[in-house]
């Protein structure tokens, strides 16, 4: 458990009878702008993704706070025994009340220490240029950016950059 501020967190493995909470978190606004999926993300769209943690692909943690599930981290893998199975790709979303609370470090700074004992070498993400703050937040943790994949991203009618950031981990 971290203390952020006043806020207590925990990250806790994402259960079945926790979808319904990813579902909605994945349908706010704010949220859903930065996800791949266009809202509204169907139900069966979150069911597909436990198919995925159960198949180990995926791995994904709810930011747990006053006994609710408030935003979820997570990273997805390649395929062992590839040119790219050493890096894991992360994600990361808060409910918006939240944000600017230091919960998206801690976070971020769990799933690295997550993945470092999990042997991988590396971390990275894409982010929507639109989404400075995340830019900001994951640049002041040492992610670099790495390259740009022009107008990869649609939103609002229109087509947006995202930017590649990568950590190379240290081995402890």
């Amino acid at each position: 458990m971290f203390n952020t501020s006043s806020l207590s967190i925990q990250f806790l493995p994402i259960q079945e009878s926790e979808l319904t909470r990813i579902n909605e978190l994945s349908n706010m606004p704010e949220i859903a702008e930065h996800f791949e999926t266009i809202p509204p993300v169907p139900m069966e769209t979150t069911l597909a993704l436990w198919q995925y943690i159960m198949n180990g692909i995926v791995s994904l943690w709810g930011i747990h706070t006053c006994d609710r599930i408030i935003g979820g981290a997570g990273y997805y893998i390649q395929p062992p025994g590839t040119r790219l199975s050493h890096s894991a790709t992360f994600f990361l979303y808060i409910e918006p009340e939240y944000w600017g609370k230091g919960i998206g470090t801690k976070t971020i700074q769990f799933l690295e220490e997550e993945v470092r004992k999990k042997g991988y070498r590396r971390m990275e993400c894409m982010v929507a240029d639109t989404n400075p703050r995340a830019i900001r937040l994951y640049e002041h943790l040492g992610f670099e950016p790495e390259g740009k994949k022009k107008e990869a991203f649609f939103i609002d009618g229109i087509y947006v950059d995202l930017i590649i950031l990568g950590k190379i981990l240290n081995q402890e």
